[in-house]
This record gives C-alpha cells, sequence and structure tokens, in this order.
C-alpha cells in the first residue's frame, strides 16, 4: 500500500506541476477524490480513511516527494 500511495502521490505532483500536496488532498474534494481514484485503480481495497491516514503518516516519516524532487523516481 504503501508503494501505491507514494506513486499515486508522484504522479499527481507531476500531473500539477507542483501544485499539489498532502493538504491540498485532504482539504480540497476535487483533489481527494481523484487521489483515491488513482490509489483504487491501483486494487486497493482500503477505506479511505485508511488511504487518507496512510498518506498522512507517510508525510510525517518523510517518506513523500517534495516538489522539488517531483520528477525523481527516488524513494527515501
Amino acid at each position: 500500500m504503501e508503494s501505491i500511495l507514494i506513486h499515486v502521490y508522484r504522479d499527481m505532483l507531476n500531473d500539477y506541476c507542483g501544485a499539489c500536496s498532502v493538504d491540498r488532498i485532504l482539504a480540497d474534494p476535487d483533489f481527494r477524490q481523484e487521489f483515491l481514484a488513482r490509489v483504487r485503480r491501483h486494487g486497493s481495497e482500503k477505506s479511505e480513511f485508511e488511504i487518507l491516514h496512510g498518506l498522512i503518516l507517510l508525510r510525517k516519516r518523510a517518506r513523500l516527494p517534495r516538489r522539488s524532487e517531483r520528477h525523481s523516481s527516488i524513494v527515501r
């Protein structure tokens, strides 16, 4: 699940030229629905809470790419 969340988050960073953030995904219903849909397309059957909570935990652990790293495939 962790790798899916990182992959989808990186894709959204790239697609929105860095205008995407965890806060925006959590606060903006359109971004949130798009993020959830993308995660579910990768086969996740987790609930909205589990997906968003996982995203928050990855941010807390500094495992998500930053806007300046958005084209990088390196995961810390």
